[in-house]
């Protein structure tokens, strides 16, 4: 009987040395695509004791056993938690974590749900340029946006346009909006034709000076213009 007593003792000291024998675990992170992953976090599951994953998605970590729960978790992937086990090297796939979201709106380096918006940004469609009988596009977003004056300063035909928000804010510098093409600074509004305009966005608060320094001061109007798109050809006739 203790000869049985003794062997028992030993098995449950043998199991528990195998369940808390610390080893180390490495491995590499990809995504469904199989292209590495680097900056992944992995981390024993309820300590702060973790690593990342290197440039070539590889990780590897060290002092875990064999109960030890390691969590992978990247921005825009779905975090997985895997058992280490008996494992000694562990690859992981992670997948994209898809999420729907409202239409938002591009303000400088971010985006910002569009119902979020007071009137900050006034955002308008190239179709609703083309629905007034005009060729240009300054005269077209006369009356579209809100809190945006758009006045002719003489009477001829293709005569200056200004466009004004909370009316003049110099007196010796200029006072006319910044238009950026594209991507491009400085572009004329008034010789861009309004069937090649995809959208218009108006920056009309001050936050526009973090993006666009002074220039921005008095307004800033996006101009992202059409592109071409995967499919059948489309001929348009106006």
């Amino acid at each position: 009987m203790r000869k049985l007593t003794i062997l028992f003792v030993l098995l449950l000291i043998g199991a528990m040395q195998g369940v808390f024998a610390q080893k180390s675990v490495s491995g590499k992170v990809t995504d469904s695509s199989n292209s590495p992953l680097p900056g992944v976090s992995v981390v024993v599951k309820g300590t702060t004791s973790g690593t990342v994953s290197d440039a070539g998605g590889k990780y590897s970590i060290s002092n875990v056993s064999e109960k030890t729960i390691l969590q992978f978790s990247f921005v825009g992937m779905k975090p997985q938690e895997i058992e280490v086990g008996t494992q000694t090297s562990m690859n992981v796939t992670l997948t994209e974590d898809a999420i729907g979201i409202e239409e938002v709106v591009a303000v400088g380096y971010g985006t910002v749900k569009k119902s979020d918006l007071t009137g900050s940004v006034s955002s308008v469609k190239g179709g609703d340029l083309t629905k007034l009988p005009t060729q240009r596009a300054d005269q077209a977003l006369q009356g579209r946006a809100a809190g945006v004056q758009v006045q002719n300063t003489d009477g001829e035909p293709g005569g200056n346009v200004t466009i004004r928000i909370r009316g003049g804010n110099s007196i010796t510098g200029g006072n006319n909006a910044l238009v950026v093409i594209d991507g491009m600074q400085g572009g004329n509004i008034s010789t861009i034709n309004p069937n090649d305009i995809e959208s218009m966005e108006i920056l009309k608060d001050a936050s526009a000076t973090a993006i666009y320094g002074t220039r921005g001061a008095n307004v800033v109007i996006l101009i992202t213009t059409k592109k071409g798109k995967t499919g059948k050809p489309v001929i348009n006739y106006g």
